[in-house]
């Protein structure tokens, strides 16, 4: 089992504390996300967890390795769910109308499937929205791990100038990248919440690329291909252009979260400005984002300062714009608080956040970095503290 008895119990009394706060007694959950979050690993079946039960009871459609460790008397075999209210019977359990599913994880056929559990019927609460919120609060053990990702995250990084070619397309240069990632243990799945959210390792875009808006809510678009229409395409990589790399960090369980900016040749001195505000931008971060700071004015800061530099129309986006800054993360690269001007949060010790200020500029491309954090009581712990100036991709730009 890829994780501690103690971890699963420390995390299960924190989900029994979120059970007590929306007066409901128990949650029935079967998502990937969920099943990392208390078993360190992916098995197919549910997790049942109750307020008045040190440790969930796992009910298991198939047979797995990766639960080896865990208390046999709280596994159990089962073909069907239909088949769990009798073993919970056995215990003096059910799923009933003090039960919660995941409403942000199940398609309607199987919510109503597991519904039907309960003869009366199962509690209207979201347990997907309540193990988000318990997640975005990471245990020790949990910010180690994230710590030592973030390690092997940044080594991506420093390889891009020696990795580039002259005459390179996009896809040349995330290929060479990926290939590296694999080599350092990218299980190359990048997970992300929401049915219509995908990407594929991450994204490398360069020049008018930038601009081409995606059907994603991402930060960043990039014209893809067809069946993928986001991120790199076979654009070569021109002179007196951007090139913006955000690969995942998918190293692991948990993710990081990094970007940096690179260039070829000579570049608008308003282009050079925006990257500026944009390290200004976390630097200020790292002071103000601490325990009981409200989540919505890091978007009002950053996009009055945008203003004020007359950077406006490139903040965020030119043709399509996002209205977040940043997002939380964690076994889901996009995970709660999402940094938006109407966010009701505040920031906790514990939470890790992504911090994304960008700009997009139509003919040169997108500039900006984006650092994971850590948020403590006396401000952000910057994990991803790698160099954050536009570098250059070749030698002979080191004078530009």
């Amino acid at each position: 089992m890829n994780t501690t008895i103690d971890e699963i119990i420390l995390k299960t009394d924190k989900i029994k504390a979120a059970l007590q706060a929306a007066s409901i007694d128990s949650l029935l959950l079967g998502s990937v996300p969920n099943f990392l979050y208390l078993t360190g690993s992916v098995a197919q079946g549910y997790i049942f967890i109750h307020k008045d039960e040190a440790l969930p009871l796992l009910f298991l459609e198939r047979p797995t390795y990766v639960l080896e460790g865990y208390p046999e008397e709280l596994i159990f075999n089962v073909r069907k769910p239909e088949l769990i209210p009798d073993l919970l019977k056995g215990r003096g359990l059910a799923i009933s109308s003090t039960t919660a599913l995941e409403l942000g994880y199940l398609p309607v056929t199987d919510y109503q499937r597991l519904s039907k559990l309960s003869p009366e019927g199962v509690s209207s609460v979201d347990a997907s929205s309540l193990m988000r919120s318990v997640r975005s609060i990471k245990t020790e053990q949990e910010l180690t791990a994230i710590r030592h990702l973030a390690e092997v995250h940044m080594e991506i990084y420093r390889l891009v100038p020696e990795l580039y070619q002259s005459g390179m397309s996009e896809l040349d240069l995330q290929h060479q990248l990926e290939y590296q990632m694999r080599r350092r243990g990218s299980i190359g799945l990048f997970r992300s919440f929401g049915a219509r959210s995908e990407i594929f390792m991450g994204n490398v875009i360069s020049g008018r690329n930038a601009d081409n808006p995606a059907p994603y809510d991402f930060t960043m678009g990039g014209k893809g291909t067809f069946a993928m229409p986001m991120g790199a395409s076979n654009q070569e990589i021109a002179p007196n252009t951007t090139v913006m790399v955000d690969m995942s960090g998918n190293y692991g369980v948990y993710q990081t979260d990094i970007t940096r900016t690179y260039y070829l040749g000579t570049l608008p001195e308003d282009v050079h400005k925006a990257h500026q505000l944009s390290m200004e931008l976390h630097q200020w971060f790292q002071t103000y984002a601490k325990e009981g700071a409200p989540v919505a004015e890091v978007f009002n800061h950053c996009a009055a300062r945008a203003e004020e530099e007359g950077l406006s129309d490139y903040f965020m986006g030119h043709a399509n714009k996002v209205k977040f800054v940043g997002h939380g993360f964690g076994i889901e690269i996009n995970e709660v608080p999402v940094l938006t001007a109407r966010s009701r949060d505040t920031f906790r010790s514990g939470m890790t956040i992504a911090l994304e200020p960008k700009f997009v500029f139509p003919e040169v491309g997108a500039v900006g970095l984006e650092n994971s954090y850590i948020i403590g009581t006396e401000g952000a712990e910057n994990i991803t503290p790698l160099p954050e100036e536009l570098t250059p991709l070749c030698q002979d730009d080191l004078s530009v």
